[in-house]
Protein backbone atom coordinates (compact mmCIF):
# COMPACT_ATOMS: atom_id res chain seq x y z
CA UNK A 1 0.00 0.00 0.00
CA UNK A 2 2.66 2.72 1.38
CA UNK A 3 5.33 3.29 -0.78
CA UNK A 4 8.72 2.69 1.93
CA UNK A 5 10.41 5.75 2.58
CA UNK A 6 14.21 5.53 0.23
CA UNK A 7 12.86 3.69 -2.39
CA UNK A 8 14.03 5.99 -5.35
CA UNK A 9 11.91 6.27 -8.59
CA UNK A 10 13.12 4.05 -11.88
CA UNK A 11 15.20 6.54 -14.65
CA UNK A 12 11.80 8.96 -16.05
CA UNK A 13 11.45 7.11 -19.65
CA UNK A 14 10.21 3.73 -18.99
CA UNK A 15 11.76 0.92 -19.34
CA UNK A 16 12.29 -1.69 -22.76
CA UNK A 17 9.30 -0.10 -25.00
CA UNK A 18 9.38 2.13 -28.41
CA UNK A 19 7.43 4.89 -29.63
CA UNK A 20 3.77 5.67 -29.49
CA UNK A 21 2.39 2.31 -31.06
CA UNK A 22 -1.08 4.19 -31.61
CA UNK A 23 0.11 7.63 -32.95
CA UNK A 24 2.58 6.03 -35.19
CA UNK A 25 0.22 3.49 -36.49
CA UNK A 26 -2.41 6.56 -37.13
CA UNK A 27 0.04 8.15 -39.12
CA UNK A 28 1.13 5.13 -41.09
CA UNK A 29 -2.49 4.68 -42.06
CA UNK A 30 -3.00 8.58 -42.46
CA UNK A 31 -0.51 8.00 -45.41
CA UNK A 32 -2.57 4.91 -46.94
CA UNK A 33 -6.06 6.16 -46.38
CA UNK A 34 -7.28 3.45 -43.70
CA UNK A 35 -7.95 4.15 -39.99
CA UNK A 36 -5.26 2.43 -38.00
CA UNK A 37 -5.09 0.27 -34.33
CA UNK A 38 -2.33 -1.05 -32.83
CA UNK A 39 -3.20 -4.41 -33.76
CA UNK A 40 -4.52 -4.32 -37.13
CA UNK A 41 -5.85 -1.89 -39.67
CA UNK A 42 -9.86 -1.32 -39.83
CA UNK A 43 -11.80 -3.63 -42.24
CA UNK A 44 -9.71 -6.66 -41.59
CA UNK A 45 -9.68 -9.31 -39.69
CA UNK A 46 -7.16 -9.05 -36.74
CA UNK A 47 -5.11 -11.64 -35.97
CA UNK A 48 -4.65 -13.20 -32.27
CA UNK A 49 -2.18 -11.92 -30.34
CA UNK A 50 -0.51 -14.06 -27.42
CA UNK A 51 1.90 -11.55 -25.64
CA UNK A 52 1.42 -8.59 -24.02
CA UNK A 53 4.17 -5.82 -24.39
CA UNK A 54 3.74 -4.97 -20.62
CA UNK A 55 5.29 -8.67 -19.65
CA UNK A 56 8.67 -9.04 -18.34
CA UNK A 57 9.26 -4.90 -18.43
CA UNK A 58 9.16 -2.15 -16.51
CA UNK A 59 7.48 1.06 -17.12
CA UNK A 60 7.92 4.37 -14.71
CA UNK A 61 5.78 6.37 -17.80
CA UNK A 62 3.38 5.00 -20.13
CA UNK A 63 4.46 4.30 -23.35
CA UNK A 64 3.80 6.87 -25.61
CA UNK A 65 4.28 10.59 -26.35
CA UNK A 66 0.44 11.53 -26.58
CA UNK A 67 -0.46 13.87 -23.71
CA UNK A 68 -2.41 11.20 -21.11
CA UNK A 69 -1.70 10.87 -17.44
CA UNK A 70 -2.42 7.45 -16.12
CA UNK A 71 -3.81 7.54 -12.69
CA UNK A 72 -3.26 4.50 -10.54
CA UNK A 73 -3.95 3.90 -7.13
CA UNK A 74 -2.85 1.35 -4.65
CA UNK A 75 -5.39 -0.56 -2.42
CA UNK A 76 -3.84 -2.44 0.65
CA UNK A 77 -4.69 -0.25 3.83
CA UNK A 78 -7.87 1.03 4.20
CA UNK A 79 -11.23 1.67 1.77
CA UNK A 80 -11.57 5.18 3.45
CA UNK A 81 -11.32 7.07 0.16
CA UNK A 82 -12.66 4.79 -2.36
CA UNK A 83 -16.47 6.22 -2.39
CA UNK A 84 -14.67 9.67 -3.30
CA UNK A 85 -12.51 8.40 -5.67
CA UNK A 86 -15.20 5.75 -7.62
CA UNK A 87 -17.40 9.21 -7.73
CA UNK A 88 -14.95 11.60 -8.93
CA UNK A 89 -13.59 9.52 -11.96
CA UNK A 90 -17.31 8.29 -12.79
CA UNK A 91 -18.20 12.10 -12.79
CA UNK A 92 -15.69 13.34 -14.55
CA UNK A 93 -15.09 10.09 -17.44
CA UNK A 94 -11.68 9.73 -16.47
CA UNK A 95 -9.97 6.05 -16.67
CA UNK A 96 -7.96 5.03 -14.07
CA UNK A 97 -5.58 1.98 -12.51
CA UNK A 98 -5.96 0.51 -9.72
CA UNK A 99 -3.19 -2.27 -8.01
CA UNK A 100 -5.32 -4.50 -5.55
CA UNK A 101 -3.67 -7.24 -2.97
CA UNK A 102 -5.41 -9.86 -2.51
CA UNK A 103 -5.86 -9.60 1.44
CA UNK A 104 -7.69 -5.93 0.88
CA UNK A 105 -9.88 -8.13 -1.94
CA UNK A 106 -10.95 -10.61 0.94
CA UNK A 107 -11.89 -7.50 3.57
CA UNK A 108 -13.56 -5.14 1.23
CA UNK A 109 -15.08 -7.38 -1.61
CA UNK A 110 -17.99 -4.82 -2.39
CA UNK A 111 -15.81 -2.28 -2.61
CA UNK A 112 -13.45 -4.41 -4.78
CA UNK A 113 -16.45 -5.46 -7.11
CA UNK A 114 -17.06 -1.87 -7.39
CA UNK A 115 -13.79 -1.10 -8.43
CA UNK A 116 -13.59 -3.90 -11.30
CA UNK A 117 -16.56 -3.63 -12.85
CA UNK A 118 -15.51 0.16 -14.16
CA UNK A 119 -11.59 -0.12 -13.98
CA UNK A 120 -8.86 -1.90 -14.94
CA UNK A 121 -7.33 -4.07 -11.90
CA UNK A 122 -3.68 -5.56 -11.43
CA UNK A 123 -2.15 -7.36 -8.70
CA UNK A 124 -0.26 -6.00 -5.86
CA UNK A 125 0.31 -9.15 -4.29
CA UNK A 126 -1.90 -10.99 -1.36
CA UNK A 127 -0.25 -9.25 1.55
CA UNK A 128 1.64 -6.76 0.21
CA UNK A 129 4.85 -7.94 1.45
CA UNK A 130 8.83 -6.76 0.40
CA UNK A 131 9.53 -9.74 -2.12
CA UNK A 132 12.58 -8.68 -2.37
CA UNK A 133 13.18 -10.11 1.37
CA UNK A 134 11.49 -13.17 0.07
CA UNK A 135 12.35 -16.92 -1.00
CA UNK A 136 11.50 -17.40 -4.64
CA UNK A 137 8.74 -19.80 -3.52
CA UNK A 138 7.58 -16.87 -1.25
CA UNK A 139 7.39 -14.53 -3.83
CA UNK A 140 5.98 -16.37 -6.29
CA UNK A 141 3.60 -17.38 -3.67
CA UNK A 142 2.30 -13.56 -2.81
CA UNK A 143 1.80 -13.11 -6.71
CA UNK A 144 -0.30 -16.10 -7.16
CA UNK A 145 -2.14 -15.82 -4.24
CA UNK A 146 -2.86 -12.07 -5.11
CA UNK A 147 -4.04 -12.92 -8.39
CA UNK A 148 -6.22 -15.70 -7.47
CA UNK A 149 -8.14 -14.04 -4.50
CA UNK A 150 -8.77 -11.00 -6.57
CA UNK A 151 -10.03 -13.54 -9.28
CA UNK A 152 -12.21 -15.34 -6.71
CA UNK A 153 -13.74 -12.00 -5.60
CA UNK A 154 -14.14 -9.93 -8.43
CA UNK A 155 -14.24 -12.40 -11.71
CA UNK A 156 -11.31 -10.91 -13.50
CA UNK A 157 -7.91 -11.54 -14.54
CA UNK A 158 -4.91 -8.88 -13.34
CA UNK A 159 -2.17 -9.82 -15.33
CA UNK A 160 -0.60 -8.39 -17.24
CA UNK A 161 -0.58 -5.68 -14.28
CA UNK A 162 1.46 -5.97 -11.72
CA UNK A 163 2.88 -3.09 -8.98
CA UNK A 164 5.44 -4.48 -6.27
CA UNK A 165 4.38 -3.54 -2.90
CA UNK A 166 6.87 -0.21 -1.76
CA UNK A 167 7.90 0.10 -5.22
CA UNK A 168 10.99 -2.52 -3.66
CA UNK A 169 11.74 -4.97 -6.61
CA UNK A 170 15.38 -5.85 -8.33
CA UNK A 171 16.02 -7.86 -11.49
CA UNK A 172 15.21 -11.22 -9.97
CA UNK A 173 12.28 -10.60 -8.27
CA UNK A 174 11.00 -8.96 -11.92
CA UNK A 175 12.16 -11.73 -13.77
CA UNK A 176 9.92 -13.49 -11.07
CA UNK A 177 7.25 -11.38 -11.94
CA UNK A 178 7.68 -11.52 -15.54
CA UNK A 179 7.71 -16.04 -15.22
CA UNK A 180 4.45 -15.90 -13.85
CA UNK A 181 2.87 -13.35 -16.97
CA UNK A 182 3.36 -9.87 -15.30
CA UNK A 183 4.89 -6.60 -15.98
CA UNK A 184 5.79 -3.86 -13.23
CA UNK A 185 3.76 -0.91 -13.33
CA UNK A 186 6.27 2.25 -11.21
CA UNK A 187 5.36 5.69 -11.16
CA UNK A 188 6.85 8.67 -12.31
CA UNK A 189 5.51 10.88 -9.46
CA UNK A 190 4.21 9.60 -5.50
CA UNK A 191 1.61 12.19 -4.20
CA UNK A 192 2.67 11.23 -0.72
CA UNK A 193 -0.99 11.49 -0.27
CA UNK A 194 -0.60 7.84 2.14
CA UNK A 195 1.82 10.47 4.63
CA UNK A 196 -1.20 12.57 5.48
CA UNK A 197 -1.02 16.36 6.41
CA UNK A 198 2.44 16.29 7.57
CA UNK A 199 3.41 16.06 3.76
CA UNK A 200 1.26 18.80 2.73
CA UNK A 201 -2.91 19.70 1.82
CA UNK A 202 -4.47 18.81 -1.32
CA UNK A 203 -2.89 21.89 -2.81
CA UNK A 204 0.41 20.10 -2.50
CA UNK A 205 -0.38 17.11 -4.12
CA UNK A 206 -1.65 18.66 -7.14
CA UNK A 207 1.35 20.34 -7.44
CA UNK A 208 3.28 17.62 -7.12
CA UNK A 209 1.32 16.25 -10.36
CA UNK A 210 1.98 18.99 -12.18
CA UNK A 211 5.74 19.43 -11.34
CA UNK A 212 6.04 15.89 -13.14
CA UNK A 213 3.81 16.43 -15.62
CA UNK A 214 4.65 15.35 -19.68
CA UNK A 215 3.36 12.72 -22.10
CA UNK A 216 2.61 9.18 -20.00
CA UNK A 217 3.53 10.66 -16.48
CA UNK A 218 2.17 7.87 -13.89
CA UNK A 219 0.74 9.21 -10.76
CA UNK A 220 0.78 6.74 -7.80
CA UNK A 221 -1.98 7.26 -5.44
CA UNK A 222 -3.74 5.59 -2.71
CA UNK A 223 -7.46 4.72 -1.75
CA UNK A 224 -6.99 3.73 2.19
CA UNK A 225 -6.43 6.91 4.99
CA UNK A 226 -2.83 7.94 6.19
CA UNK A 227 -2.58 7.44 9.74
CA UNK A 228 -3.80 10.55 10.56
CA UNK A 229 -6.91 9.78 9.12
CA UNK A 230 -6.58 12.13 6.27
CA UNK A 231 -7.59 10.83 2.65
CA UNK A 232 -5.52 13.82 1.16
CA UNK A 233 -5.51 11.74 -2.29
CA UNK A 234 -9.16 11.11 -2.64
CA UNK A 235 -9.55 15.38 -1.79
CA UNK A 236 -7.29 16.17 -4.22
CA UNK A 237 -8.03 14.63 -7.15
CA UNK A 238 -10.91 17.08 -8.84
CA UNK A 239 -8.69 18.97 -8.48
CA UNK A 240 -5.98 17.35 -9.67
CA UNK A 241 -7.90 16.35 -12.81
CA UNK A 242 -8.89 19.64 -13.54
CA UNK A 243 -5.37 20.82 -13.31
CA UNK A 244 -4.27 17.81 -15.99
CA UNK A 245 -7.13 18.94 -18.23
CA UNK A 246 -6.35 22.44 -18.44
CA UNK A 247 -2.90 21.81 -19.37
CA UNK A 248 -4.52 20.08 -22.62
CA UNK A 249 -3.91 16.23 -21.39
CA UNK A 250 -6.04 13.45 -21.02
CA UNK A 251 -6.55 10.22 -18.83
CA UNK A 252 -5.25 6.71 -20.00
CA UNK A 253 -4.51 3.14 -18.15
CA UNK A 254 -2.00 0.88 -17.93
CA UNK A 255 -4.00 -1.28 -19.71
CA UNK A 256 -4.22 0.78 -22.48
CA UNK A 257 -0.54 0.35 -22.93
CA UNK A 258 -0.60 -3.29 -22.17
CA UNK A 259 -3.12 -4.41 -23.71
CA UNK A 260 -3.29 -6.98 -26.88
CA UNK A 261 -5.76 -5.32 -28.96
CA UNK A 262 -7.03 -2.38 -29.43
CA UNK A 263 -9.19 -0.91 -32.16
CA UNK A 264 -10.59 2.99 -32.98
CA UNK A 265 -12.77 3.52 -35.74
CA UNK A 266 -13.88 7.05 -36.92
CA UNK A 267 -16.98 8.21 -38.92
CA UNK A 268 -15.02 8.26 -42.15
CA UNK A 269 -13.96 4.02 -41.80
CA UNK A 270 -15.84 2.39 -44.55
CA UNK A 271 -18.25 -0.32 -43.52
CA UNK A 272 -17.60 0.54 -39.52
CA UNK A 273 -20.03 3.74 -39.48
CA UNK A 274 -23.25 4.76 -40.41
CA UNK A 275 -25.24 7.31 -40.30
CA UNK A 276 -28.70 9.13 -41.73
CA UNK A 277 -28.65 11.90 -43.78
CA UNK A 278 -29.24 14.08 -40.59
CA UNK A 279 -25.92 13.20 -39.48
CA UNK A 280 -24.13 16.16 -41.70
CA UNK A 281 -20.25 15.63 -42.28
CA UNK A 282 -17.91 18.67 -41.00
CA UNK A 283 -14.19 19.22 -41.25
CA UNK A 284 -14.24 21.45 -38.50
CA UNK A 285 -12.53 21.44 -35.07
CA UNK A 286 -9.04 20.59 -36.92
CA UNK A 287 -6.99 20.80 -34.10
CA UNK A 288 -9.72 18.14 -31.68
CA UNK A 289 -11.38 15.90 -34.00
CA UNK A 290 -10.16 12.06 -34.38
CA UNK A 291 -9.12 12.12 -38.20
CA UNK A 292 -10.20 13.87 -41.38
CA UNK A 293 -13.61 14.67 -40.24
CA UNK A 294 -16.89 14.81 -37.93
CA UNK A 295 -20.92 13.99 -37.98
CA UNK A 296 -22.75 16.54 -35.83
CA UNK A 297 -26.73 16.68 -35.70
CA UNK A 298 -29.58 18.33 -33.57
CA UNK A 299 -31.45 17.18 -31.15
CA UNK A 300 -33.93 14.37 -32.26
CA UNK A 301 -35.54 10.77 -31.48
CA UNK A 302 -33.70 7.76 -30.33
CA UNK A 303 -34.64 6.50 -33.68
CA UNK A 304 -32.03 7.90 -35.50
CA UNK A 305 -28.66 7.47 -33.88
CA UNK A 306 -25.04 7.32 -35.76
CA UNK A 307 -23.57 3.53 -35.27
CA UNK A 308 -19.82 2.59 -34.85
CA UNK A 309 -19.36 -1.17 -35.73
CA UNK A 310 -16.50 -2.31 -33.53
CA UNK A 311 -15.13 -6.06 -34.25
CA UNK A 312 -14.41 -7.99 -30.90
CA UNK A 313 -12.25 -10.79 -31.55
CA UNK A 314 -12.77 -13.03 -28.34
CA UNK A 315 -15.59 -12.65 -25.69
CA UNK A 316 -14.33 -10.39 -22.62
CA UNK A 317 -13.98 -7.42 -21.04
CA UNK A 318 -13.16 -4.57 -23.12
CA UNK A 319 -12.26 -0.33 -21.97
CA UNK A 320 -15.07 1.79 -24.32
CA UNK A 321 -13.74 5.37 -25.10
CA UNK A 322 -14.88 7.99 -27.19
CA UNK A 323 -13.93 11.27 -28.64
CA UNK A 324 -15.50 14.56 -30.17
CA UNK A 325 -14.28 18.10 -30.31
CA UNK A 326 -15.32 20.48 -27.81
CA UNK A 327 -17.89 23.81 -28.61
CA UNK A 328 -20.20 25.81 -26.80
CA UNK A 329 -22.93 24.71 -28.97
CA UNK A 330 -22.43 21.08 -28.43
CA UNK A 331 -24.87 18.67 -26.39
CA UNK A 332 -24.05 18.64 -22.25
CA UNK A 333 -25.69 15.18 -22.02
CA UNK A 334 -25.17 13.02 -25.16
CA UNK A 335 -25.71 9.58 -25.04
CA UNK A 336 -23.39 6.65 -25.99
CA UNK A 337 -25.09 3.19 -26.35
CA UNK A 338 -22.29 0.40 -25.72
CA UNK A 339 -23.17 -3.37 -24.07
CA UNK A 340 -25.88 -2.65 -21.97
CA UNK A 341 -24.78 0.65 -20.68
CA UNK A 342 -25.88 4.07 -21.41
CA UNK A 343 -23.16 6.78 -20.19
CA UNK A 344 -24.34 9.95 -20.60
CA UNK A 345 -21.07 12.96 -21.61
CA UNK A 346 -21.14 16.70 -21.91
CA UNK A 347 -19.40 17.23 -25.04
CA UNK A 348 -18.61 20.71 -24.50
CA UNK A 349 -15.52 19.62 -22.57
CA UNK A 350 -12.67 17.50 -23.11
CA UNK A 351 -12.67 18.08 -26.79
CA UNK A 352 -9.57 16.58 -29.02
CA UNK A 353 -8.97 13.82 -26.02
CA UNK A 354 -10.33 10.30 -25.43
CA UNK A 355 -12.91 9.65 -23.00
CA UNK A 356 -13.04 7.35 -20.44
CA UNK A 357 -16.92 6.12 -20.97
CA UNK A 358 -16.61 2.51 -18.92
CA UNK A 359 -16.19 -0.73 -19.16
CA UNK A 360 -17.96 -3.20 -21.03
CA UNK A 361 -18.52 -7.32 -21.20
CA UNK A 362 -18.90 -7.51 -25.61
CA UNK A 363 -19.25 -11.06 -27.36
CA UNK A 364 -17.51 -11.82 -29.92
CA UNK A 365 -18.35 -10.58 -33.54
CA UNK A 366 -19.17 -7.38 -35.19
CA UNK A 367 -20.91 -5.13 -32.00
CA UNK A 368 -22.53 -1.85 -31.93
CA UNK A 369 -21.49 1.83 -30.30
CA UNK A 370 -24.11 4.49 -30.73
CA UNK A 371 -24.07 8.05 -30.23
CA UNK A 372 -28.11 8.97 -29.50
CA UNK A 373 -29.87 12.39 -30.50
CA UNK A 374 -32.06 11.98 -27.91
CA UNK A 375 -31.31 14.35 -25.03
CA UNK A 376 -33.16 16.87 -22.76
CA UNK A 377 -30.71 19.02 -23.85
CA UNK A 378 -29.89 21.72 -27.06
CA UNK A 379 -26.73 21.43 -28.94
CA UNK A 380 -25.46 19.39 -31.45
CA UNK A 381 -24.96 15.90 -31.08
CA UNK A 382 -21.31 14.55 -32.07
CA UNK A 383 -20.13 11.43 -33.44
CA UNK A 384 -15.97 11.45 -33.87
CA UNK A 385 -14.46 8.47 -33.38
CA UNK A 386 -14.76 5.39 -30.71
CA UNK A 387 -12.13 3.01 -29.02
CA UNK A 388 -12.41 -0.37 -27.44
CA UNK A 389 -9.06 -1.93 -25.86
CA UNK A 390 -8.95 -5.34 -24.25
CA UNK A 391 -8.76 -5.98 -20.72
Amino acid sequence: MFPRIGVRSAPDAALGFGGDADGAMNRCAAAFGFLAATVFLAGAAPAAVTSSPLVGREWSRLPTTRKVVALTFDCGGSSAGVPSVLATLKREHVAATFFVTGRWAEVYPAETRSIATAFPVGNHTYGHADLTGLSDAAARAQILDGQTTVARVAGLETRPLFRFPYGARDAHTRGIAASLGYGSVYWTVDTLGWEGRSAGDTSAIVRRVLDRLAPGEIVLMHVGAATDGSTLDADALPAVVSAVRARGYGFATAADFSSVYTQVVDDATRGRFSASAAWRRSTAHTTQRYGSSLRHATRATKGDPARFVVHVPARGRYLVYARWPAASDHNPATAFLFGDQTVRVDQRRNGGVWTYLGIALLNQGERTISVSRSSTSKGYVVADAVKIVRR
